[in-house]
């Protein structure tokens, strides 16, 4: 199957709120400093709960988000801000130093070449900016246990970043790592409960529980 046709199914299955997706977007929040007017790039916005958490906040800014699926995008026509359909293994439609803050979350692990992708985010970031990256965890235990099993991936992945590699691949596209937390940790209440939407999740920073990681990002 061909990526982008791989994206839009999937984009048909999402639900109308996407609860891990929203904590992640809460803990990069927490990590960010922003001023009025600020503009921000939503890098795989899927249903644009970033821009729900910043308009609850009473955060007024200049937000954009794009996804390479026209399903996700045509979904989010009745909400405040600029929406584009872009493959982010094509060059960002903007001119450099446009944005304030970019949020690229679950997303670095689907590309082809992540490098190209950060710096993309490099060239139209400004000086001041601040990147938000939200990676998949190694060493959460039930990722682990996928591997260990041969359970076949069903996201998309097709890279794995511990804290070197992103350390490494940051500085070899002119950023460097300000901050990092964990986001949730998730208890199955049945076997099938992660793909069912039925399980427990707590807030977490522990190296074998939290399911990714955020980092906070700045240009070198």
């Amino acid at each position: 199957m061909h990526k982008k046709d791989f994206y839009e199914n999937r984009a048909l299955r999402y639900n109308n709120f996407d609860k891990q997706g929203y904590i992640r977007y809460e803990r990069a929040c927490n990590l960010m400093e922003i001023s009025p007017d600020s503009a921000i790039l939503d890098v795989g916005c899927k249903k644009a709960h970033l821009l729900d958490i910043l308009e609850s906040r009473k955060i007024d800014c200049n937000y954009t988000g794009i996804d390479i699926s026209k399903a996700v995008i045509d979904n989010l026509k009745e909400k405040n801000g600029t929406f584009i359909i872009h493959d982010l293994m094509e060059s960002l439609p903007f001119s450099g130093n446009s944005f304030d803050n970019i949020f690229c979350l679950e997303v670095l692990e689907h590309l082809e070449n992540p490098t190209f992708a950060l710096k993309q985010f490099h060239k139209v970031l400004k000086s001041d900016g601040a990147l938000f990256l939200s990676i998949p965890n190694v060493y959460n235990w039930l990722r682990f246990i996928g591997n260990i099993a041969g359970i076949k991936d069903r996201e998309g992945h097709i890279h794995s970043f511990t804290f070197q590699d992103m350390n490494t691949i940051l500085e070899f596209t002119g950023f460097k790592i300000d901050a990092k937390c964990g986001t949730y940790g998730i208890i199955p209440f049945t076997p099938h409960g992660i793909k069912n939407n039925n399980y427990f999740m707590f807030k977490t920073n522990i190296l074998f529980l939290t399911t990714s990681y955020i980092y906070k990002i700045k240009k070198l």
